[in-house]
């Protein structure tokens, strides 16, 4: 993607797009090598949200999830 932007960079009317993002990481690698359009998913960018986020939170919240989870199921522990 860095090469083709090199390649693009003559031409002021042509724009990189990167089609292949898979997982969160892969929005970020985009915008950092200035990739100027990136196309997701809405799983993808539903994500955008915890960017950011307090590690030890999250990580009790889906601990905490999980829990309820299992709580509905009918599972004790």
């Amino acid at each position: 993607m860095t090469e083709a932007l090199q390649i693009l960079k003559p031409s002021s009317n042509v724009e990189l797009i990167s089609a292949r993002p898979r997982e969160l990481l892969n929005v970020f690698q985009a915008d950092a090598i200035g990739c100027h359009i990136i196309t997701v998913t809405n799983e993808i960018l539903k994500k955008l949200s915890i960017v950011g986020r307090n590690l030890d939170e999250y990580s009790l919240d889906t601990v905490k999830m999980f829990y309820d989870d299992a709580q509905q199921a009918g599972y004790s522990l």
